[in-house]
């Protein structure tokens, strides 16, 4: 038994080259079963580039390069089958049925409309009648709150009524539930935030069957990344198959490290120095063996720098998360307050400092040249060598 894990993000435009490349690199390495992903700012012409780019089975939907837009993209560590999908012409949301482990989900991820438009979700339901509809996730940026009571701190006490409405008619019809809500009932956590003038709401969230709700483990809402948005998550327990390790490489980028260098040359001199009086070992066995220790001491010294680099990168997401649910539950006018956004900016902008090193380490292994001048329309350069056999 093991998670089965979705999360959602609304991405605030994925058009910017590099903002792209760190938000795949990032969101892969959460290591997620599917994300769904809103505003996008994707068109027609770029929707199979950037699914070239992910490398993995994904779905897309665009409107125009500078709004709308929604994607689902899938990882490799779970298996599923994709029976059918729909995505909307507007780019407001994709629906499609998957198969994994025996049970058939209804999966969809939606980007709604800035203003009361119950047509539209009127719209959504009727495209998803369509579906099996036997467990359902639905996850996205509704643009809305449920409860303006709880899930909204600051601005005008409104949202859009009659949208409300709609969604809560067709949960009752589709046996649906607020999954967060349900496991945190008291809860004041929000998914987007403003400073000036300061508002929180919870406008992302997850819809999902009462029938999958004994599967539940976990919801949680996270921080995201170069977005205003908070990373929205949800995991169930099902039966997987997980996925064995892959082939070794050099990861190129530690030759420009001292500590390495002086690492790897202190590996091949001791090598030397203790077959150099054996007869017995020529210079293509010794050879061998300072590759195979050259190889040792390679992946001991990029296991000990990633760990240290992912502890780094997990203690400022918990910093990051912790000033985020602080300023959540924080007064308008508390002492410290301003304090606090200084601080989340600051530890933010460390966070993206590394996902941007470990994009440009990913980018020289898969041997990709391009960062600033261009892309190919290739598969993606991230996780390129464990998707791909060989790269001529």
């Amino acid at each position: 038994m093991t998670d089965f894990k979705v999360c959602s993000l609304n991405v605030r435009g994925l058009g910017e080259q590099l903002k792209r490349r760190e938000i795949f690199n990032w969101l892969r390495a959460k290591n997620y079963s599917i994300y769904l992903l809103q505003e996008t700012h994707s068109a027609e012409n770029t929707n199979p580039v950037w699914s070239s780019e992910w490398g993995l089975k994904s779905l897309f939907t665009s409107y125009s390069t500078s709004s709308g837009g929604v994607a689902i993209l899938f990882n490799n560590n779970f298996t599923f089958q994709l029976q059918r999908s729909f995505s909307d012409n507007t780019g407001r949301f994709i629906i499609c049925d998957i198969k994994t482990n025996e049970k058939l989900i209804t999966l969809a991820t939606i980007y709604a409309p800035n203003e009361d438009d119950p047509g539209f979700f009127e719209r959504f339901h009727d495209h998803l009648r369509d579906f099996q509809c036997d467990d359902i996730i639905i996850g996205g940026d509704f643009n809305l709150v449920l409860d303006i009571d709880i899930d909204k701190k600051g601005g005008l006490a409104k949202t859009h009524t009659k949208a409300v409405k709609v969604i809560k008619d067709h949960m009752a019809e589709l046996d649906l539930v607020d999954v967060w809500r349900l496991l945190n009932p008291d809860g004041r956590r929000y998914t987007w935030r403003r400073q000036k003038p300061e508002i929180h709401c919870r406008l992302d969230f997850f819809l999902v069957s009462q029938s999958l709700t004994c599967n539940v483990t976990n919801s949680d809402i996270l921080a995201g990344f170069k977005t205003d948005h908070s990373l929205i998550t949800i995991k169930l327990a099902l039966h997987s198959n997980p996925r064995g390790p892959g082939f070794w490489k050099l990861n190129t980028s530690l030759l420009e490290e001292d500590g390495y260098v002086k690492q790897i040359k202190t590996a091949i001199k001791a090598v030397q120095e203790e077959y150099q009086e054996d007869n017995t070992v020529n210079a293509a066995l010794t050879w061998e063996m300072i590759k195979l220790k050259v190889r040792e001491q390679s992946m001991v010294y990029a296991k000990t720098k990633q760990t240290n680099m992912s502890r780094i990168e997990e203690e400022l997401e918990k910093t990051i998360n912790w000033l985020q649910k602080e300023i959540d539950r924080s007064s308008r006018d508390e002492p410290g307050k301003q304090e606090m956004h200084k601080e989340l900016e600051k530890k933010q902008r460390e966070l993206e400092q590394i996902i941007e090193h470990k994009t440009k380490s990913v980018i020289l292994r898969s041997k990709c040249r391009c960062y600033n001048e261009g892309e190919k329309n290739t598969k993606y350069f991230l996780d390129l060598e464990k998707l791909v056999p060989s790269i001529q």
